[in-house]
């Protein structure tokens, strides 16, 4: 079972002792070592925190008691500075129909974040945060220079468990997880749990080779099988978001298949190595239709020989929508060139998180019943400052910054004057049952 590793699940295994790590050295220097991996990239890697919209309304017959209260849902996951100024990439699972998306950076500070984009075909976000102060980056390797067998060196917070670091190698390179028409992941054996997507995967210079995006088990917990985006794959589509928060990348409008050894043999293909096309969408591009049938083997993409129909697509997302294209195909025994115009990939209208300008509290207070001292929470909103601070739905707040909570006009009063000080939180002594305990309120 294939899943991603922000959703939220049970720990149900402890993690085996991690295999040693060897790497190769010269003469008299001492191998590097995970631990000084960690010294040197862990600053740069942050936890993030999502808070969802309830659901409107239950959906159509569903058990639900449709007068029942859906509250705001907060999910967690990891992700990494790749600029100073506060650009951090993250899983696009991790972030899309969120309301609102807080990222905590390695020393605990706490800070609202804007999405800068994400695309559909890849599992890949940008998000901003802004701190006053240059923020410590991650370097990227060469993806394309990783072998099996490499370490590999994971951080992140999985099950909310910040600043984790797992170790292993790297299992394959050019895995097709059946995600993305693109598919070349990198599989490891370094443990990667749910809340791990969206981190980095390190190698032993402390150069991020893949982003952690998804694990495959029989159970909730790491089964060994963790799979991340290559670096090279990362950095195309980051820039592209950075520059516009879209990626506008190429594609044509066909379905395709690897070629087996008894389908070349038929078709009297030279190789396995091509993309067979199954079907042509003739309604988007006529020109194409006439040149490309079903049945035609694409060897060569602009000179370049095609290893399958994933290799074909990575090599049209690099392309500029509307160029002209060289295809070399095998139609009917025969090899042929034809000349297409590269498309672009539809790019859906996914739901943005509102600005990080528009800052309010969200919190709603009423009277405590009569004789009980203290305010109730009647409402949390998901897009405030306050969504993801601990504060639940009926909680009873005894104290706000060391004043006793009178009434809800008072208490809303405290923490309005909370932005005037030198610090974004308010304090609250919090009654939620039998149990008091001190909560920290981010205020905007």
């Amino acid at each position: 079972m294939m899943t991603r590793v922000s959703m939220v699940a049970l720990l149900v295994a402890s993690l085996g002792a991690a295999l040693p790590i060897i790497a190769r050295c010269d003469a008299g220097e001492p191998a590097p070592q995970v631990a000084d991996v960690v010294a040197k990239v862990q600053a740069s890697v942050v936890r993030i925190v999502v808070v969802h919209l309830p659901e409107a309304t239950p959906e159509a017959g569903s058990d639900k008691d449709a007068s029942a209260e859906v509250l705001p849902a907060t999910h967690g996951g990891s992700g990494f500075v790749i600029d100073p100024s506060g650009l951090i990439a993250t899983n696009r699972h991790v972030v899309e129909l969120a309301a609102s998306i807080f990222v905590y950076t390695s020393n605990g500070a706490r800070f609202r974040a804007e999405l800068v984009g994400m695309t559909v075909k890849a599992d890949i976000a940008l998000i901003r945060i802004h701190t006053g102060t240059k923020l410590p980056a991650v370097g990227f390797a060469d993806s394309d220079k990783v072998r099996v067998g490499d370490a590999a060196v994971a951080i992140g917070s999985p099950y909310g468990l910040n600043n984790t670091v797992t170790a292993g190698v790297v299992s394959a390179v050019d895995r097709d997880i059946f995600d993305s028409p693109f598919d070349d992941y990198i599989q490891t054996d370094a443990a990667i749990n749910h809340g791990n997507s969206g981190g980095p995967l390190f190698n032993l210079v402390g150069q991020v080779i893949g982003m952690n995006t998804a694990l495959y088990g029989p159970t909730a917990g790491s089964s060994g099988l963790g799979f991340a985006i290559p670096a090279n794959d990362l950095r195309f589509v980051l820039d592209r978001l950075a520059e516009n928060g879209k990626v506008r990348a190429g594609m044509l409008p066909i379905r395709a298949q690897q070629v087996t050894a008894m389908i070349a043999q038929a078709i009297g293909a030279p190789s396995l190595n091509g993309a067979l096309v199954d079907a042509v969408d003739s309604g988007s591009d006529q020109t194409l239709a006439e040149n490309v049938k079903p049945g035609d083997l694409i060897l060569a993409f602009d000179g370049q020989p095609v290893l399958d129909p994933r290799d074909l697509a990575r090599k049209l997302v690099r392309t500029a929508i509307g160029s002209s294209a060289t295809l070399e195909i095998l139609h009917n025994g025969a090899r042929r060139t034809v000349q297409v115009t590269v498309q672009g990939w539809p790019e859906a209208n996914l739901p943005h998180p509102g600005p990080a300008a528009q800052r309010h509290l969200g919190l709603e207070f009423a009277p405590a019943a009569p004789g009980t001292p203290g305010v109730t929470v009647t409402l949390i909103d998901p897009t405030g400052t306050a969504a993801d601070s601990g504060i639940e739905k009926g909680d009873l707040i005894l104290r706000v910054q060391q004043v006793a909570a009178s009434d809800p006009a008072q208490v809303t009063r405290v923490l309005d004057a909370v932005p005037s000080a030198e610090h974004p939180y308010a304090v609250a002594l919090v009654k939620r049952g039998d149990v008091l305990t001190w909560v920290a309120i981010a205020v905007p």
